[in-house]
């Protein structure tokens, strides 16, 4: 059993996994969300180390489904975002 498995307080219904690709950090969170703050995993591109560990809770937690591993990038720091400029006539 892994070290994490031992700290949750209690039975998860959903573990979700999702990875971000362009840190190559996953995060395993958890339905409901006082069961365990989310777990983050340093250098796990594919999400196997986040798998590998949310199957193991899995077998001590019947009935629990894992979904993921999900990939995504994070937005790059400081991009602002796009506003649309207000038509002629209208106020803002």
């Amino acid at each position: 059993m892994n070290a994490h498995a031992s700290q949750l307080r209690g039975r998860p219904d959903k573990i979700f996994i999702s990875v971000d690709e362009s840190t190559g950090r996953s995060t395993m969170s958890f339905q409901p969300p006082d069961v365990s703050a989310p777990v983050q995993h340093e250098d796990d591109k594919t999400g196997a180390v986040a798998l590998k560990e949310a199957k193991s809770i899995v077998e001590r937690f019947p009935g629990c489904s894992i979904h993921g591993p999900h990939f995504h990038a994070a937005r790059p720091a400081g991009r602002m975002k796009m506003r649309r400029r207000a038509a002629p006539g209208e106020e803002s």
